[in-house]
């Protein structure tokens, strides 16, 4: 995701009450880092919600059954989603 396209992030975070990055690698050093060192460097301070790998080693082998381990197939997301924003807030709608 480099270059980040930060002036679409800063606009993305004025039109928007939360921000959520899914990256099917780590975390640590990925797109959400990097969507938070842009917010920040920026003095915006927004909910962000950063979905990925952990930092440690992955299994190999089947691509769909790997994500659902790790929580990054669709109902994994939108679990996440639910358990970060839908607390007292239940205008976010998340479709499955």
């Amino acid at each position: 995701m480099k270059p980040l396209d930060r002036e679409l992030v800063l606009h993305l975070a004025e039109t928007h009450d939360a921000l959520v990055t899914v990256e099917e690698g780590s975390i640590m050093g990925g797109a959400g880092a990097a969507v938070a060192e842009a917010l920040a460097e920026a003095g915006i301070v927004k909910p962000l919600l950063m979905l990925g790998l952990p930092d440690q080693f992955i299994d190999h082998g089947d691509v769909a059954q790997l994500l659902a381990m790790n929580k990054l197939d669709a109902p994994g997301i939108a679990n996440a989603i639910r358990q970060r924003f839908m607390k007292g807030e239940p205008r976010l709608v998340v479709n499955n």
